[in-house]
């Protein structure tokens, strides 16, 4: 699709924001057309809607020709790492603009993380809003992002929240049975989590539901975790759902990991641990957390980066690093 150059004004006193759109991602859906508008009636934005996930770069090339004062990405958290991935690995820009994510997607977890709740063109409205009052360099924050290398030799995945074990489980879950039903996100989050702990304390008819196969986790620098564990992640963000943060606090590096063993009494104290905030601040008997810039998985089960799954290859450990970050606008 060809960027709109009428809408490059030239002289203007308002910046240049250019946004990036992913028509099929799930809010999108349904409101592209409010977004459409917010574009038609502002000046100097101009928009990208995606053919397909292989015209980010080229959507990215042509805004690097209009040097925007920000780039917006509207879209889910699996159209966010595609467009990370590409800033990272074949950036067009001289200098990456920062970087604001509108909730087009499902769960939008890292748009979630930055302020950005609610409708796609209302956090659109805000944004330019800020941009007009030059008020944007307020609003900037430093992320770091997680590569994944997978062991097969192609580019690693790029993101902001890794799991395994129970996470994998869950989303299959909630896809099959609360997204299905066509729930809200926040009830079908609620409900699956709640199933998810009812299975983690072995209750309910999903109490096998849990656990992983053998799994061992190398941090850098840090001693070898060996174990099966009922949930396992490794984030940059700051808050998840529901404000969580079920990750370890402790220590440096861009990002933070957990593992939280099997058995009720370890569920129960790590659960009891999100509530009080407790966890990933002080010791918890069974799980293992911490901070750090790279971490090596080696285990059977399948992963998620974004909500996008991947399935690790036999003898070839993943290896998760963050030691790269790009400026994003918190709302």
């Amino acid at each position: 699709m060809e960027l709109d150059q009428r809408r490059l004004q030239s002289g203007a006193i308002v910046p240049i924001v250019a946004v990036l759109s992913n028509p099929k991602s799930t809010t999108n859906v349904e409101g592209i057309d409010k977004v459409r508008k917010v574009v038609s009636d502002s000046a100097n934005v101009v928009h990208f809607e995606m053919d397909g996930l292989d015209s980010i770069d080229e959507a990215l090339s042509l805004f690097a020709k209009a040097s925007p004062a920000l780039l917006v990405i509207n879209g889910g958290d699996g159209t966010t790492g595609l467009v990370l991935s590409s800033l990272l690995y074949r950036n067009p820009f001289s200098v990456i603009p920062p970087i604001a994510i509108l909730p087009g997607g499902k769960t939008n977890m890292t748009a979630a993380d930055l302020g950005a709740r609610g409708c796609p063109e209302k956090m659109l409205r805000r944004l330019l809003k800020i941009v007009k009052e030059g008020a944007l360099q307020d609003r900037m924050t430093i992320r770091n992002l997680i590569e994944l290398d997978i062991g097969d030799g192609s580019e690693a995945k790029v993101g902001t929240f890794f799991g395994t074990a129970g996470i994998v489980k869950g989303i299959h879950w909630c896809r099959e049975h609360a997204y299905s039903k066509g729930m809200p996100n926040t009830l079908a989050h609620i409900w699956s989590l709640l199933t998810l702990l009812g299975a983690a304390l072995g209750v309910g008819a999903q109490r096998d539901l849990l656990a992983s196969a053998p799994m061992t986790l190398s941090p850098k620098g840090e001693a070898t975790i060996d174990g099966r564990y009922t949930v396992v992640i490794a984030t940059t963000l700051e808050k998840l759902l529901f404000g969580l943060r079920p990750y370890g606090r402790a220590g440096a590096g861009g990002l933070g990991f957990s593992a939280v063993g099997t058995g009720r009494k370890t569920v129960i104290k790590a659960f009891a641990g999100l509530l009080t905030g407790a966890f990933g601040a002080k010791d918890i008997g069974g799980v293992a957390h911490g901070r750090g810039d790279e971490i090596l998985i080696d285990g059977s089960d399948p992963v998620t980066l974004d909500g996008e799954m991947f399935s690790p290859l036999p003898g070839k450990p993943m290896r998760l690093k963050a030691n790269r970050s790009l400026t994003f606008v918190r709302l």
